[in-house]
């Protein structure tokens, strides 16, 4: 009918978006049209997917571990070998999307074109794509974490992980040797050969600074570094390249979880009320008392630094926001005729809420969400600032803002980490402000 009445209109009528009448217009059809207005947040949406491929392909730009080293005794793969055994855990599902990044785009290109030869909109097309994306890289993360118990070993042991043989060998330093006797040595690294974590003598360098000759003891001493190094010589780039991987998995970790949280919770005190809403309403007010900074301070000084202890205070005591936005939004959804309707079919509670309801309650805490990712990111940044966030050993963008808090002169290890924060914590802030004014009625133009 909202087809047919767009399709009516006469040329000269005010209209805020036109679809062809022969289509259903749904109300994500009407959001998407009004989210493309707004061409700051839509640009900022695109500008999430270079973030991610950066997080994802971060192993395949700078390394210090080569594809191929090849010697007089063989050839060897320590770059594969590295990529199921890396030294940080978040690492390595960033590692398996990787792996599942090339599959999945030929088994999505494949279905995709199915799809939309069998007249699948697009937008469900792309939820799919998606979420299968989200299932391999979970499958392959279970698959190469998957333990067995072998008979005559004491421990459970990775069945299917290929262990890393040569974690003890620093290959730049063994092929510059081998070259310095002239024995046979060739190696193909990726297109910055330097680690995360790997030291030089080149400490506190400015941009562009590059290793005189004399001084090298390693074949990637060559390498400018193009952002400088820090205190342990250890090149700046690549440390903010693999310090996407940390943001962005505090940011989405953390909120998925107090999403997931605070959601169900809402629901479950919208719909049934009385003793459940009350209860659940009192967790509510004693969660927003929680100070969150403080509480991870407090965990870090009895437990240590640790990227999950930052993940699951900031899930677990974040989610009483949320909760109240969809308790609000379900008990304006229960009072319609269509929940009626569902409880005279005879469905059960939580297919009238899950299946029903929630679709229709999730805007307030959909549009949350961009806002949640961008708070997470900068309290990781402010705990690794102070210290007592990730490891001091991770590549954090706040642990680089710590190094610089030491000595002011160092002025690039204040800039380009501060600038990357600020870029970050912008786009999510964008698309959060395009989606809430895509969403709200009361703003559409």
């Amino acid at each position: 009918m909202l087809g047919s009445f767009l399709g009516s209109q006469k040329p000269g009528q005010t209209e805020a978006f036109r679809l062809p009448s022969s289509q259903g217009v749904s109300y994500w059809d009407i959001v998407w049209q009004q989210f493309k207005k707004n061409r700051f947040a839509l640009v900022a949406l695109w500008l999430l997917g270079p973030l991610f491929l950066l997080a994802i392909f971060a192993p395949l730009i700078a390394s210090n571990q080569p594809f191929v080293f090849q010697t007089a005794d063989g050839t060897i793969y320590p770059w594969f070998r590295w990529l199921f055994n890396p030294g940080e855990p978040v690492d390595f599902a960033f590692n398996m999307a990787l792996v599942g990044f090339f599959p999945w785009v030929l088994v999505s290109g494949i279905w995709n074109s199915w799809a939309k030869r069998r007249g699948v909109p697009g937008r469900r097309r792309v939820f799919i794509v998606t979420l299968l994306y989200v299932l391999m890289i979970l499958g392959l993360i279970v698959v190469f974490n998957f333990p067995t118990f072998r008979p005559g070993e004491e421990f459970w042991k990775p069945a299917f992980r290929p262990l890393n043989k040569y974690w003890a060998r620093t290959f730049p330093e063994e092929e510059f040797q081998l070259r310095q006797r002239g024995e046979y040595v060739w190696a193909l690294y990726p297109l910055i050969p330097l680690g995360p974590t790997e030291p030089s003598k080149a400490r506190f360098q400015p941009p562009g600074y590059r290793t005189p000759p004399e001084q090298w003891e390693e074949t990637n001493d060559w390498f400018p570094h193009l952002l400088g190094t820090d205190d342990q010589g250890r090149d700046v780039l690549v440390r903010m390249i693999y310090g996407t991987r940390i943001s962005l998995s505090v940011g989405f970790v953390a909120v998925g979880l107090y999403l997931t949280i605070g959601i169900v919770l809402g629901a479950m005190a919208g719909y049934f009320g009385g003793l459940v809403d009350m209860l659940i309403c009192r967790a509510i007010e004693v969660m927003m008392l929680f100070p969150t900074f403080f509480l991870i301070l407090t965990l870090v000084a009895m437990l240590g630094s640790s990227i999950y202890i930052v993940m699951l205070v900031i899930g677990l005591t974040s989610w009483a926001g949320i909760a109240r936005l969809t308790r609000g939004e379900v008990l304006k959804q229960r009072a319609i005729d269509y929940v009626a309707a569902a409880r005279a079919l005879g469905a059960s509670h939580l297919r009238i809420i899950f299946r029903h309801i929630l679709p229709n309650a999730l805007s307030p805490a959909l549009v949350a969400a961009p806002f949640g990712v961008a708070g997470a990111i900068i309290t990781e940044a402010s705990l690794s600032l102070l210290g007592v966030g990730v490891s001091l050993s991770a590549p954090s963008w706040g642990s680089l803002l710590r190094l610089a808090h030491e000595n002011h002169t160092y002025w690039w290890l204040t800039v380009v980490p501060a600038s990357a924060i600020f870029f970050t914590v912008t786009i999510f802030n964008l698309v959060g402000s395009g989606l809430r004014d895509a969403m709200d009625p009361r703003l559409r133009m």
